[in-house]
């Protein structure tokens, strides 16, 4: 198996880690492996705006209105 090896790790990181490890009783090691799987389960977007895009066309399909909503915050805010 790869073996993967982070020099010069900020003290306070490392502490942090052992930390972490510890509440979850698990080694230091097996703790970095499921922090970084984690990390990596959820795909990074290359361009952001392209997904918020997504959204806002599937919005404009589905035909609901959203209305100007300063009338109301003003109302709230003048309470």
């Amino acid at each position: 198996m790869p073996q993967l090896v982070i020099p010069d790790i900020d003290d306070g990181t490392l502490k942090r880690l052992r930390e972490r490890a510890v509440h979850h009783a698990q080694s230091v090691e097996v703790e970095a492996k499921a922090i970084l799987a984690g990390a990596l389960q959820s795909p990074v977007l290359a361009d952001p705006w392209s997904a918020i895009n997504v959204m806002r066309e599937d919005l404009a399909r589905s035909g609901r209105e959203f209305p100007d909503s300063t009338p109301l915050l003003r109302e709230d805010r003048d309470r």
